[in-house]
């Protein structure tokens, strides 16, 4: 049995969220379309986890990403990378994670079983990445270039663009990217979830561009 889209394509990624907990307050976050707060979420167990996606690939599903909140918050992701990187049939199995403790986490991840990992960056601007994330730069920075050296190919970095907010960074970003053997994605703004009189902030900062 093979899992099929409404167009007939066979589906053949999952995204698990392990946890809504996060040591970030994003303003532009959408928290996986989960409704609940932040915290206030129940977690599966790690073998509720490694079922699904046991169950998963056997319906063909071949690439599996972990995602949150912040995955790295929970102590027992190494044991649930372990459980799912060893399933028949899995291609591969990557991460998206602010990597704020990605640092002190990268080896023993990579050891675990896990290959590919996303980081979320939407600048390297310090006073913007500050205010957008709540977060430290510097620490992710060390995340980014740990993971590198830990071997985890390729590290993608997610940078959410923001007219009026970080879109001047792009060039910077792409620097960045480089210099650090990282793949930059620029991803647009999703609305689930996102505070809607800032989603109209972001739009309205587009359209005036556009007009110019």
């Amino acid at each position: 049995m093979v899992l099929i889209d409404n167009c007939g394509r066979p589906l053949l990624n999952l995204r698990i969220s392990i946890t809504q907990r996060c040591n970030f307050r994003c303003d532009y976050c959408h928290k996986e379309g989960e409704g609940c707060s932040r915290g206030e979420c129940e977690e599966m167990t790690v073998d509720e986890i490694v079922r699904i996606a046991r169950i998963a690939v056997s319906l063909g599903i071949s690439r599996i990403k972990l995602t949150g909140g912040e995955p790295l918050i929970r102590k027992d992701l190494c044991e649930i990378v372990s459980g799912i990187s060893v399933i028949p049939g899995l291609k591969d199995l990557s991460m998206t994670t602010n990597g704020s403790i990605l640092a002190s986490e990268a080896e023993r991840l990579h050891a675990c079983g896990l290959r590919r990992v996303n980081i979320s960056l939407p600048t390297v601007n310090d006073e913007v990445y500050s205010k957008l994330t709540d977060g430290n730069l510097e620490k992710t920075v060390k995340g980014i270039i740990k993971a590198v050296k830990a071997g985890f190919n390729p590290v993608k970095l997610n940078m959410v663009v923001l007219n009026g907010i970080n879109v001047n960074d792009v060039p910077a970003m792409m620097d960045f990217a480089r210099q650090t053997g990282t793949i930059l994605q620029l991803i647009e703004l999703d609305p689930v979830n996102v505070d809607e009189e800032y989603f109209r902030f972001i739009i309205g900062c587009w359209m005036n561009s556009r007009r110019c």
